[in-house]
């Protein structure tokens, strides 16, 4: 699922012919399709009990901080690049003042962030890509997906019982 939308097919052994080509199948549609859709940039880690924004603003902070003495007010824009590796930008108050730093380190953050979710794209076609050219061909389908003619079922007993694994006990 990626923003929303479920991508999904089922991949049959016995339209296949085994569970190995069905599997294959099942990596071709994967590999096509992460060439077409976007990377999944979902953060998944937890964020520390208080380590809230002041801002407001996901990823921009107001740090405080002493040199010599004296107390400055930064603020400081952070992301994760396409490595997940973490990158900060930090913009003085006393150099820009307090709403001119936000909104650069705001439009920081959002630059980083669209720059990362563009290489992961990146990356993520040419591995798919990489992937489908080293793959097999496809499998073709051996039956029918919805008919599913061509498979054999075991007869039926003529006298109307089933027959199963405990029919040696019954006399």
């Amino acid at each position: 699922m990626r923003a929303g939308v479920l991508y999904s097919d089922y991949f049959s052994n016995a339209v296949y012919g085994g569970w190995r080509k069905s599997l294959l199948a099942a990596r071709r549609f994967r590999d096509g399709l992460l060439t077409r859709i976007p990377p999944d940039t979902r953060v998944r880690r937890r964020v520390p009990k208080g380590a809230r924004s002041e801002t407001g603003i996901p990823g921009v902070t107001l740090e405080r901080y002493r040199v010599d003495g004296r107390e400055y007010e930064r603020f400081v824009a952070s992301w994760q690049n396409a490595d997940g590796e973490c990158q900060r930008r930090r913009f003085s108050v006393g150099r820009y003042g307090k709403e001119v730093a936000e909104a650069l380190a705001t439009a920081e953050r959002n630059k980083g962030v669209e720059t990362a979710r563009r290489e992961k794209q990146a990356r993520q076609r040419e591995e798919a890509e990489r992937r489908l050219l080293e793959l097999p061909p496809e499998p073709c389908q051996v039956k029918d997906p919805l008919t599913r003619k061509g498979i054999k079922m075991p007869p039926r007993p003529r006298n109307g019982r089933t027959t199963g694994p405990n029919d040696h006990l019954s006399p």
